[in-house]
C-alpha cells in the first residue's frame, strides 16, 4: 500500500514531507495563542495545498531542469501531463482559498498572496526569484510568515505577539532553506553554491544558521517554555553545519532532511510542551 501511495504521481507531486513546515508554522503560532482546534487543522489544510501548488507550478517551469536533477519527478518524468499539473495546479488552488474565505478575509488575503509570491513570482519564467540568491528564500519566508499572520487573524487581531511570531516564522525559513540548494547544484541555474562556490556557501550558510536564535531569545524572556525550542534548535542545527563542512553536495539530499527537521521540530516541541501544559 505504501508503495502504491509513493508512486501515484498526484501524491508524489505534492512533496508533503516540505508540508510539514506548514504544520509546525501553524503549530508554533497556536501555541502562542494557547489554542487548537478544528480551524487550525483546516487551516493548516488550505496552507498545505497552497503549497503544494506552488511546488506544482515550479515543477511545471522546472520540467527541463528536473529531467536532470529529479528524473523521477511526476512531470519530468512523463507520469503527469502538462495538461494534468495545470489543473491539479487550478484545483488545489482554488480549494484553498474557497475554504480560507470562509474563515476570514486576512486568511484569504494572506493564502492568495502566498500564491502570487511562492508561485508565481518565485516560479515564472518572466521573473523567476529563485534564481536570484536570496530572494527564492525571501519569497518562501514571506508565504511562511503570511501563514502564520493568517492563522493568527482567525483566532485573534494582529498584534505585536503576532507580529514578533511571523518575524520569527520569517527568519526561520530564511535562514535555514538556503542549504537545500546543495542537493541540486547539478541543474541549478543560478544559486549560492554557484555564486559563491561550494565551500564559501556552506561557510554563509552555516554562519547564518545562528539568525533564529536571535527572535527566540528575545521572546523566551517572556514565553519562558521557548527555551525548549532553543535547545532543540542548536542541536538540529548543529548537524546541518556539520553536513555543511563536510560535503554538503554528495550529502545534499541528507543535508535537505535535516533542514527541514530544524525547521519543524523546535516548532512542534513548543506545540506539545504548550498542549500538554494546559491539560
Amino acid at each position: 500500500m505504501v508503495k502504491i501511495v509513493a508512486n501515484n504521481p498526484y501524491i508524489s507531486i505534492l512533496k508533503l514531507k516540505s508540508s510539514l513546515v506548514d504544520v509546525s508554522v501553524v503549530a508554533v503560532t497556536c501555541a502562542v495563542l494557547g489554542t487548537w482546534d478544528i480551524m487550525a487543522v483546516v487551516a493548516t489544510i488550505a496552507g498545505i495545498m497552497i503549497h503544494s501548488g506552488c511546488d506544482i507550478m515550479n515543477d511545471i517551469y522546472d520540467i527541463e531542469i528536473d529531467k536532470i536533477c529529479k528524473p523521477d519527478g511526476a512531470i519530468s518524468s512523463g507520469q503527469m501531463t502538462l495538461k494534468n499539473a495545470w489543473m491539479y495546479m487550478l484545483l488545489l488552488f482554488l480549494a484553498a482559498l474557497i475554504i480560507s474565505l470562509t474563515m476570514g478575509t486576512i486568511l484569504f488575503t494572506c493564502l492568495l498572496t502566498g500564491i502570487v509570491l511562492g508561485g508565481i513570482l518565485y516560479s515564472h519564467p518572466k521573473f523567476r526569484l529563485k534564481d536570484t540568491p536570496g530572494m527564492g528564500m525571501v519569497c518562501m519566508a514571506v508565504c511562511f510568515a503570511l501563514e502564520s499572520i493568517g492563522v493568527w487573524s482567525i483566532y485573534s487581531p494582529i498584534n505585536t505577539n503576532g507580529l514578533i511570531v511571523a518575524a520569527y516564522v520569517f527568519v526561520l525559513v530564511f535562514s535555514l532553506t538556503f542549504m537545500k540548494d546543495f542537493k541540486d547544484v547539478a541543474g541549478d541555474v543560478n544559486s549560492l553554491p554557484l555564486a559563491l562556490g561550494i565551500r564559501p556557501a556552506a561557510r554563509v550558510c552555516s554562519i547564518i544558521t545562528v539568525f533564529p536564535l536571535i527572535p527566540l531569545i528575545y521572546v523566551t524572556a517572556e514565553y519562558h517554555y521557548l527555551a525548549l525550542a532553543i535547545v532543540m534548535y542548536i542541536f538540529l542545527a548543529s548537524g546541518c553545519i556539520k553536513i555543511l563542512l563536510n560535503d554538503p553536495v554528495v550529502e545534499g539530499q541528507r543535508l535537505k532532511e535535516r533542514m527541514v527537521l530544524t525547521l519543524t521540530v523546535p516548532n512542534y516541541t513548543v506545540f506539545l510542551f504548550t498542549m500538554a501544559s494546559t491539560l
